[in-house]
């Protein structure tokens, strides 16, 4: 019974998917938040060798365009990398990318973190077509590709005809304004969608965007704009699919390509446009394709020597984790956890600490980690090598952090902090003793974090009245001490007993 159940199924999938095939159809993949071109978790999950398998096959079935929504320049573990005398900033992905043949792109806030000149080059190197409908450069003009001399500008938007010429689909793109560097000009949403949307309208086709906004944004724009059918969004980590009161979508798959978007657009019976959505786990049971994994082991080739010459060797084992180190954006920016504790002892361990504290935006796995961990793990971890810094501060700033940490949830700048500190009834305590306002206290953190840019924490700066001493932790060789080795020792100390 089960057997002829099954069997029924499996015909009537089939049916359908034939259906669609005969149909007028296009085919859009969707990726997002993409930072890595190797595959994690031990090889098991992502990869964008798999990823360009996956697209090969859809491409003999449908014409298939396949799009980026967004950061996928920085963070990246290779990207901090320096090769040929120079930080990679996001090169090994433009080469994976071209790879794949990716059709689209338009920006994330982070791909401006690698700054103007090394985007310039990235997206001169790109062999896609980026395009943005709300960022342009500070004079007004679009952002451009420049080739032999010849500058191609970015469209504001894109129009894909269906094979049979029934249909179209006309695309938009926004950028949220987290990352606004000197150089550029973000224009707010409703400025620019209330001139384009009108101009986009038609009975045949269909509008969708390409968007690297918050989640709560996409859907606010489609309850805004019922014109808008499906947003192929960035920015969160985790898969989403949500829906408006319109019966339009928002599309998140999961960051560096651990699932992907499959879009399909018709006409169904009635004549009305239609698209279906299928998310796709990218792992084992999609084979690598040979041509794109010779460019990945070509890139971790380079990028490992870069790494060897830090005194970091990617491929040595540091323990195996009984623990599991929770380092999801969706919990590290939000709670005190596991990942952000283990990351703490490193800190203490330096002595002479009483408290210490790390931005969780130093932390960019955006995984769980357990099991065998390597030197490239805690690479992948903590990917910008930040020196430990030991500061001198008055209880009141320290208490002011602490107190305000819940306002900076979801950001870099929400603080893990030691264990030792409890955070209740409105009062911060120390080793169960209240913080003291003109007590002086030795913090441990990083020197990024001294810098101000973190949002929220602009404050927190040598020159701040109530910090009255930095100072650079060195070891017994007179090294200023990096992160990532205090945790390799931490983690060697706690698991290899």
């Amino acid at each position: 019974m089960i057997s002829r159940i099954l069997l029924s199924i499996f015909y009537l999938s089939l049916f359908y998917s034939t259906i669609a095939q005969n149909r007028d159809t296009l085919c859009f993949i969707q990726l997002n938040d993409i930072y890595e071109i190797n595959a994690l978790q031990g090889g098991k999950s992502g990869g964008i060798a798999r990823i360009a398998t996956f697209i090969q096959s859809c491409k003999k079935r449908y014409p298939t365009y396949s799009f980026v929504a967004g950061d996928f320049l920085s963070p990246s573990v290779m990207g901090t990398a320096v090769v040929s005398g120079e930080r990679l900033s996001g090169k090994q992905m433009i080469d994976g990318l071209n790879a794949l043949g990716i059709d689209y792109v338009t920006f994330g806030n982070h791909e401006f973190d690698v700054g103007e000149i090394a985007l310039q080059k990235r997206i001169n190197e790109s062999k896609f077509v980026w395009f943005s409908s709300n960022v342009k450069r500070s004079d007004g003009s679009p952002f451009y590709k420049d080739s032999a001399g010849f500058k191609k500008y970015f469209p504001a938007s894109i129009n894909i005809t269906s094979p049979q010429k029934e249909f179209s689909v006309s695309l938009f793109s926004l950028t949220l304004p987290s990352n606004t560097p000197s150089y550029s000009r973000f224009y707010q949403y409703d400025t620019i969608l209330q001139v384009m949307l009108p101009a986009l309208r038609n009975k045949n086709t269909m509008i969708m965007g390409l968007t690297h906004l918050s989640a709560a944004e996409d859907i606010h724009l489609l309850e805004k704009y019922p014109a808008i059918r499906l947003s192929m969004g960035g920015h969160e980590h985790e898969n989403m699919y949500l829906t408006s009161s319109h019966k339009s979508f928002v599309a998140k798959a999961d960051a560096n390509g651990k699932s992907i978007y499959k879009h399909l657009i018709y006409k169904n019976e009635k004549n009305n446009l239609e698209v279906t959505s299928e998310l796709i786990k990218v792992d084992e049971s999609i084979e690598a394709d040979p041509k794109v994994i010779s460019i990945v082991h070509n890139w971790e080739e380079k990028v490992y020597d870069a790494f060897r010459k830090q005194g970091l060797e990617p491929t040595r084992s540091v323990c195996f984790l009984i623990d599991t180190l929770n380092g999801l954006e969706s919990s590290i920016r939000y709670e005190q956890n596991s990942m952000g504790n283990a990351v703490n002892r490193a800190l203490t361990l330096q002595a002479g600490a009483d408290v210490s504290f790390i931005n969780a935006g130093a932390i960019r796995i955006d995984d769980k980690v357990i099991g065998n961990i390597t030197e490239l793990d805690v690479i992948r971890i903590m990917p910008f090598g930040n020196k430990i810094v030991e500061v001198e501060m008055k209880g009141e700033l320290l208490e002011k952090m602490i107190k305000t940490n819940d306002d900076r949830k979801g950001l870099g700048g929400y603080l893990q902090y030691s264990s030792n500190i409890k955070y209740q009834n409105e009062s911060v305590f120390l080793n169960d003793s209240r913080i003291e306002n003109e007590k002086i206290y030795r913090i441990h953190t990083i020197e990024f974090l001294l810098s101000g840019k973190e949002l929220k924490l602009e404050y927190f700066t040598p020159s701040n009245p109530l910090i009255s001493r930095v100072t650079p932790l060195a070891n017994d060789a007179k090294e200023q001490v990096d992160l990532r080795k205090a945790f390799i020792q931490h983690l060697k100390s706690k698991y290899n007993q």
